[in-house]
């Protein structure tokens, strides 16, 4: 798994990017051939939702770590944003829950 920073990628991506919209989060996502079997992510969680930037972090932090929890995810050769929604920190397994929604959307494609 990489992080997205270039700013190309992601205006291209915001602009031709498919949209999924969970409870909790906005998924932003494009399909990639050219990636060679990762994925690669940007995660932001804006500061006019969540003020301090502990919280914030902590809400990255809780992202990032299903991605490097589940080794064998089936998301592959895609690139992902992924944009927190809500004005306070969630728990993990709320996180979790609408990830999972959006692998199986995914998939099912």
């Amino acid at each position: 798994m990489q992080m997205i920073s270039s700013k190309k990628n992601i205006k291209f991506i915001l602009e031709e990017g498919k949209k999924f919209f969970g409870e909790f989060l906005t998924i932003i996502y494009i399909n990639d051939n050219s990636l060679t079997n990762h994925l690669e992510l940007l995660i932001s969680v804006p500061k006019k939702k969540i003020k301090l930037a502990v919280n914030r972090n902590k809400v990255k932090r809780r992202i990032r770590s299903f991605f490097f929890d589940k080794t064998n995810h089936k998301l592959k050769e895609i690139k992902i944003i992924i944009i927190f929604q809500h004005f306070e920190p969630i728990n993990y397994s709320k996180i979790k829950r609408d990830i999972i929604t959006f692998q199986k959307k995914i998939l099912i494609k």
